[in-house]
């Protein structure tokens, strides 16, 4: 596949940013977030063998920019600089990086099922193997297909906004190019005078360890069929065991089936069977009595981390389940209990304070497995039908990212790991298919 790059410009908003908007404080929990961008990919295939909006060239592409900058009027902040040694963005209308690029080659040929590595798919995304964290907060590139199909891919500052902020903007920019911006939904920005940044923070969202080249990542795909298959089977263990838990969720088996094949190539490497540290992401939208809305943009998270002792549990699906059960169900109380802003501070603070300390113990693995499951990506209709496909790229860090299959009852894994625990991994996924 060989990516050819056109052209490239900044897209500013359709509208000034008010002066009294220039500056925008980060929160406590944005400075959380690891400084580094969040990269995704949507993809549009031609219809019934037409070309779709690619085929337009400059008028489709018009669109596309000129909806941009109209989005970017309400979603300001990602058309500024974000500042670290001040913790805020400086909304200054510098705008979002915009690409376009041309691609030799047809959408078919991405099929990454199997021996695929996702390593190519960074060319479709903006700064590609190389997403260095830079001021910029928003920079997207427009890939022209052979075929007549279209993907675009995003890279948005993980400092900025989390996923369900980037899943709106999206959503935004869509309905913005599609019906126009008076159907378009504004978002809130209350999470930094809600939750101010902390002078000084010394510590954030505990990633692992860097291996650059030495990673591959690939997907596994989970369908509807094998998810209800071990649903089953995790609650008929519950009943022999007398354990009396309500039925998994289809993002609880999966990551409880991730966590035990990830126990089992630490188990291989280490020669022994070791505590596991299983770290993911709660959204507090919805969860905390505060005035956080569905819309509020920004890192609106906390983190939950999940303990696997061999000298207290079982390393068997459903032991496993259920104490993911357990640690989110601890951590939604936790969340029900909050009455102002300072303890949401503090609930974070502790949650993170959890994670760094079993990171720092040599004795744990730690697990990285976030969930986009139920983001509203496949719903992005710019005008020209809804993604055929949505994709994750490959990651130079040990970590599982969890997406939706397009019918929404299956789930892809996105899995980075080091080539030689990649070919354990595939091992163990193997025994249990």
């Amino acid at each position: 596949m060989d990516v050819q790059i056109l052209s490239q410009k900044f897209i500013r908003p359709y509208s000034q940013t008010p002066l009294h908007l220039r500056n925008m404080k980060v929160s406590f929990i944005d400075q959380l977030a690891p400084p580094a961008y969040t990269p995704m990919i949507l993809y549009y295939a031609a219809v019934n063998g037409e070309k779709t909006i690619s085929e337009e060239r400059d008028n489709g592409l018009n669109r596309l920019e000129k909806s941009l900058s109209e989005a970017l009027a309400c979603y300001y902040p990602l058309a500024g600089r974000y500042i670290e040694d001040r913790n805020m963005v400086d909304c200054n209308d510098d705008g979002a990086l915009f690409m376009e690029a041309k691609v030799s080659g047809h959408l078919a040929q991405l099929d990454l099922q199997g021996d695929g590595d996702a390593r190519s798919l960074n060319r479709l995304v903006p700064f590609g193997d190389e997403m260095a964290f830079n001021p910029i907060v928003l920079a997207v590139q427009i890939n022209k297909f052979d075929c007549g199909g279209l993907v675009i891919g995003v890279c948005v500052s993980h400092r900025v906004a989390d996923g369900h902020t980037m899943g709106a903007f999206l959503k935004a920019w869509a309905t913005a190019c599609r019906a126009g911006m008076h159907e378009v939904i504004r978002p809130s920005f209350d999470a930094g005078a809600l939750f101010p940044a902390a002078d000084g923070l010394r510590f954030g969202t505990p990633v692992p360890r860097d291996h650059g080249s030495q990673i591959v990542t690939k997907r596994f795909v989970f369908d509807g069929e094998k998810i209800n298959s071990l649903k089953e089977a995790v609650v008929m263990s519950f009943a022999r065991d007398s354990d009396v838990k309500r039925p998994p969720s289809r993002v609880e088996v999966v990551t409880a089936l991730l966590w035990k094949a990830l126990i089992g190539v630490a188990q291989a490497k280490h020669g022994k069977l070791r505590p596991s540290l299983l770290t993911l992401p709660l959204n507090l939208r919805g969860r905390v009595d505060l005035p956080i809305t569905r819309n509020s943009f920004g890192n609106l998270y906390r983190m939950v981390g999940v303990q696997f002792n061999p000298k207290e549990s079982s390393s068997e699906i459903h032991h496993l389940v259920s104490l993911l059960n357990d640690a989110v169900n601890r951590a939604n109380k936790e969340c029900e209990k909050v009455v102002n802003s300072e303890d949401v501070i503090a609930m974070v603070s502790n949650s993170m304070k959890e994670i760094h300390k079993g990171a720092s113990d040599g004795d744990l693995d730690i697990c990285v497995v976030p969930s986009w499951c139920k983001f509203p990506f496949y719903q992005i209709d710019f005008g020209f039908g809804k993604p055929t496909w949505f994709s994750s790229v490959h990651k130079p860090l040990e970590i599982v990212l969890l997406v939706d299959t397009k019918c929404g009852n299956g789930i892809e894994a996105w899995v980075s790991l080091e080539v030689k625990n990649m070919l354990q991994f595939e091992q163990y996924m193997a025994i249990t298919s």
